[in-house]
């Protein structure tokens, strides 16, 4: 599977030291040019975890013009979310989508792209065994200000069998 990811799921992932779990899911992990240059733009804490992933394997892919349906379809999203989704449908079959914004989602569901969040990625990385729990993990991204409401905890949590 190959893992398109926006800028959000990456910098919450490096907020929790969790970045790697993206190459350990991943055949290949690709971004849009926007999202690097998103990327290249964060100060905090994280930013040495992302720069070294920039460096280790995450790799930045341009992508062929978007076809007009599709274009029209992802237009009112922002340019980041456009751009995953444009090389995200390049791509093809068994691509993922890493995105949390909930109307990128619904427009990747439209297109009919596998999109996941951060959640849905930590509950991957446990079913296949790269992690033990998550609920360390959630509490922990919340901590840092990644938004997730108790509704998602409590359904992440017993989709996990944490409760």
């Amino acid at each position: 599977m190959k893992i398109v990811s926006n800028t959000g799921p990456i910098i919450g992932l490096a907020k929790i030291g969790l970045l790697s779990i993206l190459n350990q899911l991943a055949s290949e992990v690709v971004i849009p040019p926007r999202v690097h240059k998103e990327l290249l733009g964060k100060i905090g804490g994280e930013s040495e975890q992302i720069d070294r992933a920039l460096n280790e394997f995450i790799h930045v892919r341009d992508f062929d013009p978007m076809d007009p349906a599709i274009d029209n379809i992802v237009s009112d999203l922002d340019e980041g979310e456009r751009q995953v989704l444009g090389l995200a449908s390049s791509i093809g079959e068994n691509v993922l989508v890493l995105m949390d914004d909930r109307a990128g989602r619904q427009v990747a569901s439209r297109l009919n792209i596998s999109v996941s969040g951060v959640v849905g990625l930590l509950l991957l990385a446990k079913e296949k065994g790269i992690l033990e729990k998550i609920a360390h993990h959630l509490e922990r991204l919340r901590a840092e200000g990644y938004w997730l409401s108790d509704e998602v905890l409590k359904v992440a949590r017993k989709i996990a069998g944490e409760i």
